[in-house]
C-alpha cells in the first residue's frame, strides 16, 4: 500500500499545480505557432517593387555622381550593372547594363543615348525634337520629351551638362542672326522641297498646299494659306512673315472668263458652288456677255467678302494670243 500511495502521490497535481501546467502548456503552444501566426497575418504586405527599383537606381545615382564630382575628368564613363537588382522588373532587366557619363541633349549622337540606355522611340522623339528647332536650356528641359520614362530622368538627371556659350559668343551669335535675313518663299513658285524646309510643314501638308493652288489657279493672297485643309492656326502664324504673293509675275493667277466658262468650269473653282455657278451662266443667257467682273453683283449670288475672293481669279477678256 506503500508503493502505490507513493505513485499515486507523484503521479497526482494539486489544484494550484495544475494551473500551472496548464498556463506552460498554452506559452508552448503559443510560442510554436507564432511564426507562422505572424505569416499569415502579413501575408497581404508585399514589397512595391517600383519604389524599390527606384530607390536602388537613385542610391546608385548619387554615389556615381558623387564618385565623378571627385575626379578630374567629368567625362570618365562609369558602369554600374543593375540587372543584379533588376528581378522584379522586365522591363528594366532588359536593359542589364547602363553606361552613365556625363552628356548635352542638345549635341549627343544617337550612338551616345543608345550607351545610356534609352529606348529607341525616346532616342527618335529627342533627335526630332533638336531637328524641330528645339533646345534644352536646362535638365529639367530634358523631361519636355514625353516617351522619356520618370526613372530614366531621375538616373540621368545629374548627368547632363547644358554647353552655354559665353558672352562673347552670344553677342557675336546675336549680330549673326540679327544680320541673317530667312528666305522669302513665294507661294506660287515654291516647290515642294521648299514648302517642307518651313517649319511645321511636312510632306502631307505640302501636297494639301500645292493642291490647292492648283485647284484655285494660283494663290491671289498670303492669306489663303491659312485655308488649306489641316493647316493649323499655330503653324500658319509661324511661317506668315517668311511667305510672300507676288501677282506680278506672269501666270500666277489663272483666270476664268466668264463670258466663255460653262457650269461646270466654274463650279470647279473651290470659290464658286454649283447654286452660283447656274445663276452666271442663266445670267449670261439672259443679259448677254459680262462687260466687267463687277457685273456678277447683279445676280445677287455673292456676299461682299465672297466677291473679293473670286474676283482676281474671274475676267470677261479674252486672253492674249
Amino acid at each position: 500500500m506503500s508503493i502505490k500511495r507513493s505513485a499515486k502521490e507523484y503521479f497526482t497535481f494539486n489544484r494550484r499545480e495544475k494551473r500551472a501546467v496548464l498556463i506552460l502548456s498554452s506559452l508552448i503552444v503559443l510560442l510554436a505557432i507564432a511564426p507562422q501566426l505572424y505569416l499569415y497575418v502579413h501575408s497581404d504586405d508585399k514589397v512595391d517593387d517600383k519604389v524599390f527599383e527606384a530607390g536602388v537606381k537613385n542610391y546608385y545615382a548619387s554615389q556615381i555622381n558623387s564618385e565623378s564630382e571627385n575626379k578630374n575628368d567629368n567625362n570618365e564613363i562609369i558602369q554600374k550593372d543593375f540587372s543584379a537588382h533588376s528581378k522584379f522588373d522586365s522591363s528594366i532587366s532588359e536593359k542589364k547594363i547602363a553606361l552613365l557619363f556625363s552628356f548635352d541633349p542638345n549635341t549627343a549622337t544617337e550612338n551616345d543615348f543608345k550607351k545610356l540606355g534609352l529606348e529607341n522611340r525616346t532616342i527618335k522623339s529627342i533627335i526630332n525634337y533638336r531637328n524641330k528647332g528645339g533646345q534644352f536650356k536646362s535638365p529639367d528641359d530634358f523631361k519636355k520629351i514625353y516617351t522619356l520614362s520618370e526613372e530614366d530622368f531621375i538616373l540621368l538627371k545629374n548627368f547632363i551638362i547644358i554647353d552655354h556659350p559665353s558672352p562673347k559668343e552670344n553677342n557675336s551669335e546675336q549680330k549673326s542672326f540679327a544680320s541673317y535675313q530667312p528666305k522669302i518663299l513665294d507661294i506660287n513658285t515654291a516647290d515642294s522641297i521648299e514648302w517642307d524646309k518651313l517649319p511645321g510643314i511636312g510632306p502631307y501638308i505640302t501636297s494639301k498646299i500645292l493642291k490647292y493652288k492648283n485647284a484655285l489657279g494660283g494663290f491671289s493672297s498670303v492669306d489663303q494659306i491659312a485655308e488649306v485643309y489641316g493647316m493649323k492656326p499655330e503653324t500658319y502664324s509661324a511661317i506668315k512673315e517668311r511667305i510672300s504673293c507676288d501677282l506680278t509675275l506672269p501666270n500666277s493667277i489663272r483666270k476664268i472668263n466668264l463670258n466663255t466658262a460653262g457650269k461646270d468650269e466654274l463650279n470647279f473653282h473651290p470659290y464658286i458652288n454649283s447654286k452660283q455657278a447656274m445663276v452666271l451662266v442663266n445670267y449670261r443667257d439672259q443679259h448677254g456677255a459680262f462687260k466687267s467682273v463687277d457685273e456678277i453683283k447683279n445676280t445677287d449670288s455673292f456676299t461682299e467678302s465672297e466677291f473679293e475672293k473670286i474676283k482676281p481669279y474671274l475676267t470677261v477678256n479674252k486672253p492674249e494670243p
